[in-house]
């Protein structure tokens, strides 16, 4: 059984167009709270640092992608990475989000049938884009990939 793989065009369009959709969506929400003067003074001192990191993140994935599309031989690391970070990012997320689920109303945690929904719309979100990111990993390391890119001019 072999490894599966992906065109390196698709993996460098897919990261392109979503990091791009991430970073719009992000500067756009941020920028009309800060106008609006919706962003609290606490927020400010301790969750924008953060914020932007995961800006810096998205933006890291958007310039590997276009480096990947390219032909240059550092966008498979930084694509790499961005993966790697982002897999970390969406299993925390997807952690945090069943941590802090809306509870029972008589303080007894979920219902069973609230643990289903918890965890269906954690799967439904996490488990394609972990697999998508796992087998752009294997991709990006393949002996093919690299080839590939070294024979561009």
């Amino acid at each position: 059984m072999s490894i599966p793989t992906l065109p390196l065009a698709f993996i460098g369009w897919f990261f392109a167009i979503v990091s791009f959709a991430a970073l719009a969506i992000g500067v756009l929400l941020l920028n009309q709270l800060f106008r609006r003067g919706a962003i609290p003074p606490e927020y400010m001192q301790s969750r924008i640092i953060s914020d932007f990191g995961l800006l810096v993140v998205w933006l890291i994935g958007l310039v590997s992608a276009f480096a990947l599309l390219n032909g240059f031989s550092w966008g498979r690391t930084g694509l790499e990475y961005f993966c790697w970070v982002l897999i970390a990012l969406t299993l925390l997320s997807g952690g945090t989000r069943l941590a802090t689920y809306r509870r029972h109303p008589q303080g007894q945690g979920l219902t069973p049938r609230g643990w289903v929904v918890a965890v269906a719309g954690v799967l439904l979100v996490a488990l394609p884009l972990v697999a998508l990111c796992g087998v752009s990993i294997l991709t990006l390391r393949s002996d093919e990939a690299r080839l590939q890119l070294e024979r561009q001019p």
